[in-house]
């Protein structure tokens, strides 16, 4: 790529491209710079992630821009109840079957990073 200067409205505009042909899963902002790098649009260097994240997030905080996934700063916070009848009330939406019971064969689908895996943990 040759050294040009980047039109950064032009490349949040085709990040929301990218990031809207996905829906409704969600992407991460890493998902988004190799897109971004294999179309030519930027060059990859951890300088142009930097810029791409903080244009990006200006364009969230605008409104401009949908968010994205961020496996890096979730907060886990264990689940908790105000009472042991809230607890007992909530307890059967998590039961499950186990579908594979019996199967002779079972799908797993792996991923290589989180970010991938919060994408489809909302499909379930």
């Amino acid at each position: 790529m040759a050294r040009e200067r980047i039109r950064w409205a032009i490349v949040v505009e085709r990040a929301r491209e990218i990031v809207d042909g996905y829906a409704p899963l969600k992407v991460t902002l890493r998902q988004v710079m190799y897109r971004l790098a294999a179309e030519g649009v930027l060059p990859h260097t951890p300088p142009m992630y930097r810029r791409l994240s903080a244009q990006l997030a200006q364009a969230r905080r605008e409104g401009r821009f949908p968010d994205l996934i961020d496996t890096v700063r979730e907060i886990h916070v264990p689940p908790a109840w105000p009472s042991a009848d809230a607890f007992v009330a909530e307890m059967p939406s998590w039961f499950r079957l186990d579908r594979t019971a019996g199967q002779e064969h079972a799908l797993y689908v792996a991923f290589a990073d989180c970010g991938e895996l919060s994408s489809y943990s909302d499909l379930r």
